[in-house]
């Protein structure tokens, strides 16, 4: 029987698995845990937030953003209208669709901005026009949180254009983010443990030639009776979370990379910066 084939961003099929993933897979729910970790010691002295999720995908962070204390509801932009669709059925009310590099809201219209797994999809110099737009949106003293993949562990990219994918480390997200005059608060790889297994598996089988804007989406929900493996997984970026958090620890390994980042106060003589 012919294996079904993973999806590629922008097919249909890849906001129906990436909806499915986000509701039950523990990789999806430990990425929350530690983005929760790492903004709860800054958010916590904000008061209500104006949030903006830029690259929103099916809507997970705009249902977990509504938990948090808010000045309006949380708004959602993308620029694929079958994650628009996905993300208003899953409840979101402030949806968008619309280019990330040039975002359609006012100057510090928002307190927090979340950017997730979008800019691993974008050329560097597109990518540094989103991070110079998420801080022209930011309020001075606002926070975004940026997370996307990370190079560690993985063998080169085959057969990939860089203008279309690419993978990052700590280091370079912290240069993109501070290049847009963002103050960088906290920067940390994600997904350690789990990542070093994947690193291992990936090693076994060989370097793969992927399609030229990236790799596909191969990670989906486990069967039934695996459900002890996804609770033990969970647990361990729980643990992360945790480490994250309380403890303040970065991770000196993981395939995700995560920082925080706030705009400083209005530089003088400027009109939004």
């Amino acid at each position: 029987m012919e294996r079904e084939r993973s999806p590629r961003i922008f097919e249909p099929g890849y906001y129906d698995r990436l909806l499915e993933i986000e509701s039950r897979h523990w990789w999806s729910r430990g990425m929350r845990r530690a983005m929760a970790a790492l903004l709860r010691p800054h958010v916590g002295n904000m008061g209500p937030l104006r949030v903006l999720d830029v690259g929103c995908g099916t809507g997970v962070l705009l249902e977990a953003a509504r938990r948090w204390r808010l000045q309006a509801p949380p708004v959602g932009l993308d620029v694929a209208p079958e994650a628009i669709a996905r993300a208003g059925a899953r409840g979101a009310a402030s949806l968008v669709r619309g280019d990330a590099s040039t975002l359609p809201f006012r100057a510090h219209a928002f307190d927090l901005v979340l950017c997730v797994d979008a800019i691993q999809h974008l050329s560097p110099a597109a990518a540094g026009r989103v991070v110079v737009e998420i801080r022209r949106v930011l309020r001075p003293g606002g926070l975004v949180y940026l997370r996307t993949n990370s190079a560690l562990g993985h063998a080169p990219l085959r057969g990939v254009d860089p203008e279309r994918y690419r993978r990052y480390d700590v280091p370079s997200v912290v240069a993109l983010v501070e290049a847009s005059g963002l103050e960088v608060l906290r920067a940390t790889y994600l997904n350690a443990i789990p990542g070093a297994w994947g690193a291992l598996v990936e090693r076994l089988r060989g370097s793969r030639e992927a399609p030229a804007e990236g790799p596909a989406l191969s990670i989906r929900p486990y069967c039934p009776w695996l459900t002890w493996l996804d609770r033990a997984l969970g647990a361990v970026l729980f643990g992360e979370a945790l480490l994250l958090g309380r403890l303040g620890l970065d991770l000196p390994f993981g395939h995700s990379t995560a920082a925080v980042a706030r705009r400083r106060g209005l530089d003088p003589g400027s009109a939004d910066s």
